[in-house]
């Protein structure tokens, strides 16, 4: 048998395409970066470094009024670990989040339900006036309800003291200024859950409903069986989105109660910004707080990712 020969100039020739592949592949490369250079930017200044940094100043204690940084290890960790004010902010961010997420997914669905039923030609400002809250601001929500809940001229307690009920006074109270800051939330949060949960109803095949009709099912039969299991995927979206959101609060917390009365609406973020700015500043041990904060957040996104997800209906 004769061995096959390759000629140089043809060796030559499959080196210089080898070459000239690779020159733009790494040509592609540097363009593709160059393309997302400006998000790059972006995201490493206002994202990547102030993440690298805080976790920089978690292991170090600070001086409040200058520049000087000891190296402490996980001594603010410990600290906070240790600390029963720190568990309170924790308690209060976990009764606050459930409020929050469970009363407005629930509503949100009652809702989304109502409205994928035509009301005439009013269906089309009922959606109006539900979604019109997410566009306002959590300062203007804050600005909004601290009238809403004035114990004095405020609406709720006016309107309860023509059927005879004194009103409470709802943010100066230790019982009553948590379940406030979770009303206006929700109330806020609405319109969006409200969008997100008629998508998902009104994606829901129609055949469904009609065979169910057919074999004699009721309103709520119908609801229960088809609706609900058929909108678990966008429950869970919305359980996911509404639990991050709830454990990052602070805008209506500042303006409504600013933590009090005592720190009965302090949650963590609130304490975290207390720490860092208010009075004599300890950013290192706000800082932990923060990083504290998001493994708390990544953990309840994985325990809901394992257990929840598992009674979700994919179709």
């Amino acid at each position: 048998m004769s061995e096959t020969t390759i000629s140089p100039s043809a060796q030559t020739s499959h080196e210089a395409l080898a070459r000239n592949k690779k020159i733009r592949t790494w040509k592609a490369f540097f363009e593709g970066l160059l393309y997302l250079a400006p998000t790059l930017l972006i995201l490493g200044i206002f994202t990547f470094v102030p993440i690298v940094t805080s976790f920089r100043l978690s292991l170090n204690r600070i001086a409040p009024f200058g520049n000087q940084m000891r190296f402490v290890g996980l001594d603010n960790y410990t600290r906070l670990l240790s600390d029963p004010e720190y568990w309170d902010t924790v308690r209060v961010s976990l009764i606050y989040t459930v409020g929050t997420v469970v009363v407005g997914i629930v509503l949100a669905v009652a809702l989304a339900i109502a409205l994928s039923y035509p009301v005439k030609r009013l269906s089309w400002f009922h959606r109006l006036l539900i979604f019109v809250p997410i566009v306002i601001s959590s300062a203007v929500t804050g600005v909004l309800f601290k009238w809403i809940y004035h114990p004095v001229v405020g609406y709720i307690n006016y309107t309860l003291s023509l059927i005879g009920i004194e009103g409470p006074n709802w943010l100066g109270t230790k019982d009553w200024a948590l379940i406030a800051v979770i009303m206006a939330v929700i109330w806020r949060q609405l319109g969006f859950n409200v969008i997100i949960a008629l998508a998902g109803v009104q994606n829901i095949d129609p055949t469904f409903y009609e065979a169910a009709k057919v074999d004699g099912a009721s309103v709520f039969q119908r609801i229960r069986h088809i609706t609900l299991p058929l909108l678990t995927p966008t429950l869970f979206f919305l359980l996911l989105i509404n639990t991050i959101y709830s454990l990052q609060t602070f805008g209506e917390i500042n303006i409504l109660t600013d933590g009090g009365p005592g720190r009965a609406t302090t949650n963590m973020i609130y304490s975290i910004f207390v720490d860092a700015f208010v009075g004599t500043p300890l950013r290192g041990y706000a800082s932990a707080q923060a990083y504290l904060l998001a493994l708390m957040i990544i953990i309840i996104s994985l325990i809901q990712f394992r257990v929840v997800n598992r009674r979700v209906h994919y179709s």
